[in-house]
């Protein structure tokens, strides 16, 4: 039986809690004259949403004000509700991510005109303010752009996954076994990444974050969810080496396809003694 919360009734209500807290904003930030246009990204946009969502509000902002409204952020969020707590506060960083006492979370992002071009990551928003469409025709735009995965992306892809390989066996053979299962969970996710590159899926996910790849919101297909779910270890040194080995024949895989798919040399050769340095 897997886990029961207790705060079940709670989270039954996180939806009606975060609309308001999205309209305080909405009402805060379409009253200042600075403000000249407010985006969603994220779960609420794209449409995957469930009672865990968090609000990604983007806000464009006069060239002028923005370092104002940078500075002035954690303010800003005050105004939408009973802040609990901020997360990784960076005073010269345009986003600031706000926990409110409801249990929802805000990330808010202020951007300056010069920021907004066409970009996959705007593929898929939603407009919440735009008098002057100064947002609209740029999503617009984005909505035609296909991903393609580069051939520097998969050349990054392989050099992060062989070091990893590397690192997880030093790790091991120090018995450091929590960096160990650290760097194998990195292995892991870049195996996804592969995944959703080989399937010309644009992976909206920071780099390592796990939020969207399982449950009923990844792209992934049952095999390779069922494939993701056997590479799962505990805090034993030679499972940790024993799942490690069993992910390769995967990785060699997908870097011969996607070697193919971006025209580069796939090295397998190269990459096989690599590999065998490390087990």
């Amino acid at each position: 039986m897997g886990f029961v919360s207790k705060h079940l009734e709670r989270d039954e209500s996180l939806p009606k809690h975060r609309d308001v807290i999205l309209k305080n904003a909405l009402k805060d930030l379409k009253t200042d004259a600075n403000v000249l246009a407010i985006y969603l990204g994220g779960s609420l946009a794209k449409g995957y949403i469930d009672n865990y969502s968090d609000v990604d509000l983007h806000t464009i902002v006069t060239s002028e004000k923005i370092s104002d409204f940078i500075k002035d952020k954690k303010n800003r969020a005050k105004n939408w509700g009973e802040v609990l707590f901020y997360e990784d506060f960076n005073p010269f960083s345009p986003v600031v991510v706000t926990h409110y006492d409801c249990f929802v979370k805000v990330d808010s992002w202020y951007h300056s005109p010069n920021e907004i071009v066409p970009s996959i990551w705007l593929k898929g928003l939603k407009v919440l303010y735009d008098p002057t469409n100064i947002i609209s025709n740029v999503i617009k735009e984005s909505s035609n752009l296909v991903y393609k995965p580069s051939s520097e992306e998969v050349e990054f892809w392989r050099g992060k996954l062989l070091a990893f390989i590397h690192e997880t066996y030093r790790a091991v053979m120090r018995d450091e076994i929590y960096y160990a299962l650290s760097n194998l969970d990195r292995i892991r996710w870049l195996m996804v990444s592969g995944w959703y590159m080989e399937m010309d899926e644009h992976l909206d996910s920071s780099y390592g974050i796990w939020s969207k790849l399982e449950g009923k919101r990844s792209k992934l297909n049952q095999w390779q969810l069922s494939l993701l779910q056997s590479w799962d270890c505990c805090r034993n040194s030679n499972e940790i080496m024993n799942k490690m080995v069993s992910i390769l024949p995967e990785f060699l895989r997908l870097n011969k396809y996607l070697s193919k798919k971006v025209e580069i040399e796939e090295n397998e050769d190269h990459i096989k003694k690599v590999i065998e340095m490390a087990y």
